[in-house]
């Protein structure tokens, strides 16, 4: 569920973490410390059937199946979003970092680029 939410949706991860590191600030730390076994964790596939304890976290924090929890939004992409955050991609950058960045900038691009460029979000 929530692998898939992430998915379709990447912008609910920023927000989403967000909320985590109120709900459960020693989770968080464990996952800022292996941000990219964590992202690829949630970004590839999972198989038919795997149980995901994150989305049994996310929904007992939503309060119940479904939903964002409290304080939480979801982003919508439109067509001409996902083609700047593909050339920010494109630049070297992950997905995520670029999704950050592209909404951090209000969606101004250049910006969004020097501001990944220049390292704002560090290793």
């Amino acid at each position: 569920m929530l692998r898939r939410a992430v998915q379709s949706n990447p912008t609910i991860l920023v927000p989403m973490l967000q909320e985590l590191g109120k709900q459960n600030p020693e989770l968080l730390q464990q996952i800022n410390a292996h941000q990219a076994d964590f992202l690829r964790m949630v970004m590839e596939p999972g198989e038919e059937g795997e149980d995901d304890e994150m989305a049994e976290a996310l929904a007992a924090m939503a309060g119940g199946e479904g939903g964002l929890p409290p304080g939480m939004i979801a982003v919508e992409l439109t067509p001409e979003d996902e083609a700047a955050i593909g050339r920010l991609e494109a630049l070297g950058f992950e997905r995520s970092a670029c999704i950050e960045a592209y909404l951090s900038c209000d969606k101004q691009e250049e910006l969004a680029a020097n501001f990944l460029l220049e390292g704002a979000f560090g290793d």
